[in-house]
């Protein structure tokens, strides 16, 4: 194959895999929360909340201490606050997106990119 012909395939390579990178970007925004549950605790200290976390059709998979990353987007009754976790979010439910970093400890740990409180 000459390297003209090399050439001319590049802008077709570029946009296949611009296209399979925004449909990723676009799945992403709609992925589904790594936690969902009822926040049963809060650890002042360290600024987490505790969520008893629950999978779909309501299957248990294990409390998970929960902070906010740097940059988390904190979003409580559908409007985004720039507050930190306190103890008046005990009792309501929670949705957390993480970065994909859990330790392993008893209960896990984890961090928050995402937080929506209802």
């Amino acid at each position: 194959m000459s390297i003209a012909r090399r050439l001319s395939l590049l802008p077709v390579i570029m946009l296949l895999l611009t296209l399979g990178c925004a449909e990723k970007s676009l799945e992403q925004g709609k992925e589904k929360p790594h936690v969902r549950g009822i926040i049963t605790d809060f650890e002042e200290e360290r600024g987490q909340v505790l969520i008893e976390n629950k999978e779909d059709h309501g299957v248990d998979s294990g409390p998970i201490w929960v902070s906010l990353s740097k940059d988390a987007e904190l979003i409580i009754e559908e409007e985004i606050v720039t507050v930190s976790l306190d103890e008046t979010l005990v009792g309501r439910s929670a949705e957390v997106w993480i970065n994909g970093v859990i330790a392993q400890s008893y209960p896990p740990q984890t961090k928050a990119v995402k937080m929506v409180i209802h």
